[in-house]
Parts: C-alpha cells; structure tokens; sequence
C-alpha cells in the first residue's frame, strides 16, 4: 500500500488509484473475496475459503499466484483506469513479443505501443518485472488520468517472468476472459499455471497454488432474490440442474412479463461485460440454455445482473440466496416468496 504517484501529497486529489484498481481485480477475480449484500442494498466485500488457503501460502507461492489471476482470470476491459485506455489481449501480447525483442530489432512503433498499453507496463512494475520512465508533460496535463512512458527497464527476475508469459503461458491462450469472449465457457488447461515457473526463485519452492476450477459442481435446490428495485423483489427456487434459461423463463413469469424480447446475465454484475451468458437466439455465446446452474460454481450471497430486452434494458439484481443439498430433484421452477408491485413492461395508453 506504499506505492503512490509521483508529486501526490496526502491533500492532492486523484482521478484515478492504479495500484488499488488492480487489488481489487486481482481479490475479485481470483476469488479471494466476494461482493455480498448487506442492508440497505450496498456492496461488502467477504472474505473466501480461497484467501484462506491463499493466506497459507509461502511468499513465493503468493507472488505466483497474483500474477495467476492478473494473466488467466482478470478481464483486460476491467483493468483499464485511463482516461483514453485503449489496453487489449491482443496489444498486450504484441506488446509483449515487441519489448522481448532485441533493442536494435525493436519496431518503430514501440512508443506508441508502450502508450497503448502503459496500464500493463504499470502493472508489471508493480509486480517488480520492469522499471518504467515517464515523459515529462505540461503543466495543462498534470491532472490527466495518462501514462507517457517512453523508456523500461526488464529486470532480470522479469526477463524470465515475461519470456515465459510470452511462450507456454501466452496471454491469448491463457486468459479465461478472452477466450470466453470468443465464445467459450467450458475452459480447462492441460496443466497449472505454476508449473511453468517451478525451480526459479531461491528465496522458496513452488509447491501450493490455488485450485483452477475454484469449487466442484453443486448439486441441490438454488433459491434466488431477484430484484428489480430496492423493495420489489422475487425469491425463487431452481433445481442445479435448471439451465439459466429457465431461471430466464422463471423471472419473466414472476414479473408477469412477456418474454417478447432478447436477454443476457452478466455473471460479474456488469452489464454489457464479456463475462456473459447470452439468449439462445443470439450467434454469439455462450449460450443460456448450455449451461446448468450447478456448472457456475456460485456461491452464497453472490450477485449478477439478468439484463432483458437490448433496448429498453430492463436490469435485474440476482442474488444467490441459499444453495441446499436435497435428496430429490425439483422438476419445475416456482416462486416461493414475493415482496412489492413489479412494474408494468408496457405503459397502458388509452
């Protein structure tokens, strides 16, 4: 928590916190805390089994382990904190094969490539891979949310780090958000991340790392809160292995809505965010009716957005209110509990 801009005084305001931006995508997308509910409607931030097991970690292990999530589980677009951020999987892995290239080998067009993706040379730095200089700008762009990088020095702990997220670990091939993009959801790899870096730090071995698939499939009965505002809600029962598209079907019901339209659940709670599952309708995937709700590795009290009709958006608040064991199946979806008056989809007009 040291880290800090240069000429930022304790009363100097900031656009932006780099290094706290990335914390909390690294906690939040390693799964090493939860965004949960509390009175009220706002957001906390818990604490998961994985940081407990995180926790008993040698420093080593940890080190790994953050560059881990930032590589495999990070969403690039999420990681982006500047004002003309224009940071990709793509730019960063070209980024990356350019900066490994021999200096008088280097392309023309590195600087702008360094521009490009000044936010991942911060974060490499923060990682102790790289020493990256700035430009000195004018005072008129004191107070703009940009990096002006125009020089970086590998280290040589990095030099190693980078050639191997630049060969067996490459970016493209690793990164869950990325490939998920591409119309994927069912991602397993051949072998942990870690085992490419075994045998080169001293100071501990390498040993522990943190499970990839994050829990096992769970089977049992989902209660879901869905909510449409603060005081209007609906709590609803689904068997593991319902699909998303009939907790879909369920919400329309349950709203009285006609279901006349095209939707999508974001599962980090963003709407419009590649982490989706899409309507059955739609070419793009993965789609709502491919995966059950026991194939999602949700846990208690986590949230997600359900985003129904592409043009008026009409945005639900998914909570996971309980998941149970049960001896038997629940064949059919139903509503257990309902709080308020939904909203009509349509205005009457006389």
């Amino acid at each position: 928590m040291s880290v800090k801009r240069e000429n930022v005084t304790a009363k100097k305001a900031q656009l932006a916190y780099p290094f706290l931006h990335l914390l909390y995508n690294l906690i939040i997308s390693g799964k090493l805390f939860r965004r949960e509910l509390i009175k009220g409607g706002k957001e906390v931030l818990k604490p998961t089994d994985r940081f407990e097991a995180y926790k008993s970690f040698n420093s080593v292990e940890k080190y790994i382990t953050l560059i881990e999530i930032l590589w495999v589980d990070c969403d690039f677009e999420k990681l982006k904190f500047q004002r003309y951020d224009c940071m990709s999987v793509d730019s960063v892995v070209i980024l990356l094969k350019s900066i490994l290239t021999p200096k008088k080998k280097q392309p023309t067009f590195l600087i702008n490539l360094m521009e490009i993706n000044s936010t991942m040379l911060l974060y490499f730095s923060y990682f102790g891979l790289l020493v990256m200089e700035e430009k000195e700008m004018k005072k008129e762009y004191e107070y703009e949310t940009m990096l002006y990088p125009f020089d970086i020095n590998i280290r040589p702990i990095g030099l190693k780090i980078l050639k191997i997220l630049n060969t067996s670990r490459a970016l493209d091939q690793w990164n869950i958000s990325y490939k998920k993009e591409n119309g994927q959801w069912e991602i397993e790899f051949k072998e942990e991340f870690s085992e490419a870096f075994k045998g080169m730090f001293e100071e501990a071995e390498l040993k522990k790392s943190l499970p990839r698939k994050g829990s096992e499939v769970k089977q049992g009965i989902y209660t879901f809160k869905v909510y449409i505002a603060k005081n209007i809600w609906v709590k609803m029962q689904l068997d593991g292995k319902h699909t998303l598209d009939d907790l879909h079907d369920c919400i329309q019901d349950a709203f009285d809505f006609d279901n006349d339209h095209m939707y999508s659940f974001f599962m980090d709670g963003r709407p419009w965010s590649h982490d989706k599952f899409t309507c059955p309708q739609e070419d793009e995937g993965p789609h709502a009716d491919e995966v059950k709700i026991e194939e999602l590795s949700l846990t208690d009290k986590q949230t997600f957005v359900y985003l129904f009709d592409y043009g008026d958006e009409w945005t639900f608040l998914v909570e996971v209110y309980s998941i149970e064991e049960a001896d038997s199946r629940l064949l059919r979806p139903q509503v257990i509990e309902t709080k308020g008056k939904p909203p009509k989809q349509y205005a009457d007009f006389d």
